[in-house]
């Protein structure tokens, strides 16, 4: 009983702040506007989160988990590879921001910080092992993976952050890293590189935004999973 209580606590307070965040940004958002907005004492919210930034990367983790399992279930088939679902996950992000500006508020907020930064990078990692994306690659490309993974996480959020100057749009962007991590880390030629990208320009044709728009929404919903 007592720990049913507790998650539903947890899943009105990272609600409420995620929608704070998306009306007001993450810097003009404080713990005790995130208290009032749910109900309850800053000290009471503090005993679950004593520090903003544990609850903004819960929130990142939940925003990101979201966005894998929707690309994955409704965007790309499972039997593509790993680089055309890059290239489709990395388009959804950005496609993202720039039709909801609330989110684009948080999607900033994960490419401008370097814990969050470092924690979505991590999170790709483990979600291409959790779809077993890689096991047709040798430990060595595996290792070059990870690490050109956490390289475009990185060069990816900075076009994203300055897009508007550069004119870049959510594709472009897409893929700059995907060729990025196929080319510079996995050797692969411009042939190779092209088909990955030209597949998956097919594949975010059909994509369906307005449903994984839904979902963020509604991610921390009662009987949603909170990934923490």
């Amino acid at each position: 009983m007592a720990r049913h209580k507790n998650m539903k606590r947890r899943r009105i307070i990272l609600d409420n702040t995620f929608k704070l965040i998306r009306e007001y940004g993450i810097d003009n958002v404080s713990l005790q506007m995130i208290a009032e907005k749910s109900g309850i004492s800053k000290s009471l919210l503090q005993s679950y989160y004593p520090h903003k930034q544990k609850l903004t990367t819960d929130i990142m983790h939940n925003l990101f988990n979201t966005l894998w399992d929707e690309v994955y279930t409704n965007v790309v088939d499972q039997k593509q590879n790993l680089f055309t679902q890059v290239k489709a996950f990395c388009y959804i992000i950005g496609s993202l921001g720039i039709r909801d500006n609330g989110l684009d508020q948080v999607i900033r907020q994960a490419f401008s910080d370097n814990t969050t930064l470092d924690s979505w990078s991590q999170m790709l990692n483990s979600w291409i092992v959790e779809r077993n994306l890689i096991s047709e690659f040798t430990p060595d490309q595996i290792e070059r993976i990870r690490s050109g993974i956490s390289f475009i996480a990185a060069g990816g959020g900075r076009l994203y952050l300055k897009r508007k100057p550069h004119n870049l749009n959510p594709e472009e962007i897409a893929d700059f890293m995907t060729s990025t991590l196929m080319g510079v880390f996995m050797n692969y030629d411009t042939s190779e590189i092209k088909e990955v990208l030209e597949e998956g320009h097919q594949v975010i044709r059909n994509a369906d935004i307005g449903s994984i728009h839904f979902a963020i929404d509604h991610m921390f919903d009662e009987g949603k999973e909170i990934y923490s």
